[in-house]
């Protein structure tokens, strides 16, 4: 007989008249969804459910950039095929989600940039966020279970183990939205801006990186650049405003990882953070809320923000990919880069357009 603990319905989850659990007792969430293999949507186990697993990089971007059987570099430097790369789903979840999430937002994403940012109203942005929240809970549930050493005699640490699980617990609450039903309040989303992009300097069509801790993410897909904070209620990008503002054109894939560790560095300087929470009525509907205090942040510290840019481009940099100073030799492009006075974006408050070099 089992115990209340491992009963489904149980662990403080609140669960509908129809069986759904509308929100994760946060214990529960970090046991059964982090470091269990339940499925993350519903949580069921897989004795329960037939499982056919959810793809991290979904399909439609698969097949519309034909990835299916590239490679994709995990943090560790261990190579696997997109295809392969899937975090546990049950079926009906799986079907669930690509009907309501992936479809409409690969259908929202289709196209120029003139026409994707056409798209982009109140609901096609809270649609967007509520995606990249989802891209971004799949590839860390993964990290809870790929192994740092690829040489086992090396131990078994995972690249997960450090993570604080509870981060994501709201995260996970707006990526299930599409099967909770839940509402999310306009101050729940996160800074989002997305970009047209002009010039690739190394990366193929698709392109992904992400601050952990920062829960800032970046998502390329052709000539579409997405950048994205998703627990800031919208900080990062007011801090950055007048900096957007300059901008006066398409960008290039290095602006665009920029974007990404401005975005970041705002978010791990905010002196006060939103609080959110999710409302469950009656057991029957949800809406998740957020606090937005008074936008204070710490001094911007160069010393802080070049480690964050010289993540953003750890590759082009170590590629040679990157000239700075009239030298392309990694050491010295890195040195320069985490000093925090390098920019891709502007010099001296003037846009730098895209061009055939990369300079800072």
């Amino acid at each position: 007989m089992g115990t209340d603990k491992d009963h489904p319905f149980q662990d403080g989850a609140i669960v509908s008249g129809d069986g759904r659990i509308m929100l994760f007792q946060c214990e529960r969430f970090i046991r059964d969804i982090c470091e269990g293999n339940c499925c993350f949507v519903c949580g069921a186990r897989p004795d329960e459910k037939v499982f056919n697993d959810e793809h991290i990089v979904p399909n439609w971007i698969l097949r519309r950039y034909r990835l299916h059987d590239k490679l994709i570099t995990l943090p560790t430097g261990e190579r696997r095929r997109y295809s392969g790369y899937k975090v546990p789903c049950c079926e009906p979840c799986n079907r669930h989600l690509g009907a309501t999430i992936e479809t409409p937002v690969s259908k929202l994403l289709a196209g120029d940039f003139a026409t994707v940012a056409g798209r982009l109203d109140e609901q096609g942005r809270e649609m967007l966020f509520t995606w990249l929240c989802l891209l971004f809970l799949k590839v860390h549930l993964k990290d809870a279970h790929v192994p740092v050493y690829q040489d086992q005699r090396k131990g078994g640490a995972r690249i997960g183990h450090d993570y604080d699980w509870a981060d994501l617990h709201h995260v996970h609450a707006v990526a299930r939205t599409p099967y909770t039903g839940a509402t999310l309040e306009p101050e729940v989303i996160g800074s989002l801006q997305i970009f047209e992009i002009a010039k690739q300097t190394m990366e193929g069509d698709y392109d992904y990186l992400d601050f952990t801790d920062a829960q800032t993410m970046l998502v390329r897909l052709g000539r579409i650049g997405i950048v994205a904070t998703l627990n800031d209620s919208t900080a990062a990008e007011s801090v950055w405003s007048e900096r957007f503002d300059l901008i006066e054109g398409p960008i290039s894939d290095l602006q665009l990882r920029e974007v990404a560790a401005m975005f970041a560095h705002a978010n791990r300087g905010l002196i006060e953070r939103p609080v959110f929470q999710t409302f469950v009525f009656y057991k029957k509907w949800a809406t998740i809320v957020a606090r937005r205090p008074p936008l204070r942040i710490r001094e911007f510290d160069p010393a802080e923000f070049g480690p964050a840019l010289l993540f953003a481009v750890r590759n082009h940099v170590e590629a040679g990919a990157i000239q700075v100073d009239g030298t392309r030799d990694p050491v010295t492009v890195a040195g320069k880069i985490s000093t925090g006075y390098v920019r891709f974006l502007t010099t001296e408050g003037v846009f730098n357009p895209p061009t055939g070099k990369d300079v800072g």
